[in-house]
């Protein structure tokens, strides 16, 4: 006598039994292939922009910090603003090391904020090379702050550039909005105090930046 698969559940209801369903057809030669490129996209996106484990490892933070109370003369503000203290940061670079803005107190300092799909920024960006080269020795320092973009964005054009000064990971975009910019590229000229003297907005030309610079190195 068979089973009565009519269950064990109210009386009145009948469940139907379960039937394994079988894929055929066109279907089941395309949606594995489909699965499997979907993960690796996944994988791929994941490794790209994973939150950075080294922001929580020994709790470092990277972004905007304090500036040393030691550093921050008296009647002075910390602002982003021409005249004011340049709020300082902490962020990684681009080959795994860190740059902290007040280590370089006493160098005449430029940051660059920018991205590679910024063609105002694609335009301005070997002047920067040919200024670090000239004036390196005289105390010129230039942080290349990214604005968000992963490292594998940003190492081609990092080569096709030339680019041998400090490139900095901002990744949360939380320096830029700290310093208000408003859009790409923005530069900023401090002095060796740690003062901005001088603020650019837009791709700038070769005698803007010469004259710029020689006036943060003063």
């Amino acid at each position: 006598m068979a089973e009565d698969w009519r269950a064990s559940g109210p009386r009145g209801v009948e469940e139907a039994p379960q039937r394994r369903r079988v894929w055929r057809g066109p279907w089941r030669s395309l949606v594995f292939p489909l699965l499997v490129v979907a993960a690796i996209a996944a994988a791929i996106w994941w490794l790209e922009y994973r939150p950075d484990s080294s922001s929580s490892a020994g709790d470092v933070r990277y972004g905007p910090v304090d500036l040393p109370a030691a550093l921050v003369a008296p009647g002075m503000e910390v602002s982003p603003k021409a005249g004011g203290l340049a709020p300082d940061f902490l962020l990684e670079t681009l080959d795994g090391s860190e740059i902290r803005l007040s280590d370089l107190r006493g160098k005449g300092v430029i940051v660059n904020l920018w991205a590679t799909w910024c063609g105002s920024c694609r335009k301005e960006m070997p002047q920067f090379v040919v200024a670090y080269d000239r004036y390196q020795e005289e105390g010129l320092e230039i942080i290349a702050v990214n604005v968000q973009e992963s490292g594998s964005i940003i190492r081609p054009f990092v080569e096709d550039f030339g680019i041998d000064f400090p490139v900095a990971l901002d990744r949360r975009g939380e320096v830029s909005e700290e310093y208000r910019i408003i859009g790409l590229p923005t530069t900023y000229f401090i002095d060796r105090q740690g003062v901005v003297r001088d603020i650019f907005q837009g791709a700038i030309e070769e005698n803007e930046l010469t004259r710029r610079i020689e006036e943060i190195l003063e």
